[in-house]
């Protein structure tokens, strides 16, 4: 019997976390010698953390939030997503220990818009609503798409300029711009696709999770709406694109194919992703 490796995901907090539920249901339908572990890493105990879990010959790490940027320069190199997209959400170990991050966040949505809708970004015209990492990632894959224009929103105009800016640096071709959240309703009219990367939705806190990024009037009838949140898997922004007729994408999808990238990185074999939707929503009660 082969050894079993670890896989793990290092952040703070780390209590809403499914990628344990994800990760191992994949190891066990697949056969596959792994065992994916939740680790809440202090920001003062990572760079001990990575080196342990080198040390200790794990099979591969998931890095959430806060430590996506501190882990560059611990890695010996980046994927070239990671690099453009200056973050990091998986770690490959190979060979004699060597070290190299990867983001596939974008992907994760990316995969999800095509495959829930058909429709890709190319030639659309795109709001993105935050301009933390989620929408960085999002953004550059947006723009590595082909998407017409990306409209940037944040609640500190500053940070969604200079994201703006950061894109049309990094992705020749790319047409972007940024701005507060004043006339959200103006930005939204014109545009075929929707992303809401902030926080706006998510479950734990009441007031938080009955908020919408975007007024239900504003959102365009026949849009596809789209939300980095999973939990609950339809928000109050997604069910307001259905009644306004918009069309949906959940934060599960993008959750689910961001695991599945890492799993092929890590394992170089192919997530199950329908058995693993399937088990995530039965976790959260969604299936």
């Amino acid at each position: 019997m082969a050894l079993e490796k670890t896989l793990a995901i290092f952040g703070y907090p780390l209590g809403h976390t499914m990628s344990p539920v994800m990760h191992n249901a994949a190891a066990e339908a697949l056969g596959e010698p792994y065992r994916f572990l939740a680790y809440e890493v202090r920001p003062e105990n990572f760079e001990a953390a990575f080196r342990g879990s080198l040390a200790m010959g794990f099979g591969g790490i998931c890095i959430t939030i806060p430590h996506k940027i501190a882990i560059h320069g611990l890695v010996d190199e980046l994927s070239e997503d990671a690099r453009v997209m200056g973050a990091v959400n998986v770690v490959t170990f190979g060979e004699g220990g060597k070290t190299t991050g990867h983001n596939t966040d974008g992907i994760g949505c990316a995969r999800a818009l095509e495959e829930e809708t058909g429709e890709t970004p190319e030639g659309k015209r795109c709001l993105l609503i935050g301009a933390g990492g989620a929408a960085r990632a999002v953004g550059v894959k947006l723009a590595q798409s082909g998407a017409a224009h990306i409209e940037i929103r944040n609640r500190t105009s500053e940070k969604a300029v200079a994201l703006a800016r950061f894109i049309e640096t990094n992705i020749p071709g790319a047409k972007v711009s940024g701005g507060g959240l004043g006339d959200l309703a103006g930005a939204a009219a014109d545009r075929e696709i929707i992303v809401n990367t902030t926080s706006q939705g998510m479950k734990g806190d009441p007031e938080r999770e009955s908020a919408t990024p975007l007024p239900e009037e504003a959102i365009p009838e026949g849009a596809i709406c789209t939300d980095a949140v999973y939990n609950p898997v339809d928000t109050a922004f997604l069910l307001a694109a259905k009644r306004r007729g918009a069309r949906t994408v959940t934060g599960i999808g993008w959750f689910v194919n961001q695991g599945a990238a890492a799993w092929k990185l890590w394992t170089g074999t192919d997530m199950p992703k329908d058995l693993v939707r399937r088990k995530v929503l039965e976790v959260l009660g969604a299936a």
